[in-house]
């Protein structure tokens, strides 16, 4: 099967080396470890490289978001050095189903902002990630809007509709404008 990373979501990365026997560290950016568990088998790729499908003959998850891993064909320190630095995908249609309204963040890029308060605002362009917590980024009037990814804050997305729903503090919009 041919994958290519336009198929693909980005879900983390090999950190590095673990041990002599070729096992790896890698560290993963999900909502939810416990859902890639069971998978035989995830997607690598090095910079601008191909994809390539690494079999899994172990997953073992460590601390935090960091989980021990080997693939088969690579059984000394060595062979796993040169996995390291790998970005790890998997094909979008495998991606764990989440509940009604709720979305991966690729899935709204290009949604209408709808807010409870100021209606129909402008396009989500982008997410970054912030010290508290995730950003929703919205262009808004040619500027530049910043939306803390809070339960608060952000509701559900309507598929259908192509919106988010937002309710967000009185002044937040306003301060960009200025």
């Amino acid at each position: 099967m041919i994958m290519t990373k336009e198929d693909c979501i980005n879900i983390g990365y090999i950190s590095k080396a673990h041990g002599v026997r070729g096992d790896l560290r890698a560290v993963f950016d999900v909502h939810d470890l416990r859902e890639y568990v069971k998978r035989k088998s995830f997607w690598f790729a090095k910079k601008d490289g191909p994809l390539v499908e690494g079999k899994l003959t172990f997953f073992r998850p460590q601390q935090k978001m960091e989980v021990l891993i080997h693939l088969e064909g690579v059984e000394d320190r060595n062979a796993a050095e040169n996995w390291v630095g790998s970005t790890l995908y998997i094909p979008a249609e495998e991606l764990p189903k989440l509940k009604d309204g709720h979305f991966y963040y690729f899935q709204v890029i290009g949604f209408t902002v709808m807010d409870e308060q100021l209606g129909a605002l402008g396009t989500v362009r982008d997410f970054a990630d912030g010290s508290a917590q995730d950003i929703m980024v919205m262009d808004y009037q040619d500027k530049e809007v910043l939306i803390p990814m809070t339960d608060t804050f952000v509701g559900k997305a309507d598929f259908e509709k192509k919106l988010i729903y937002t309710n967000l503090p009185e002044g937040l919009v306003e301060a960009y404008l200025e």
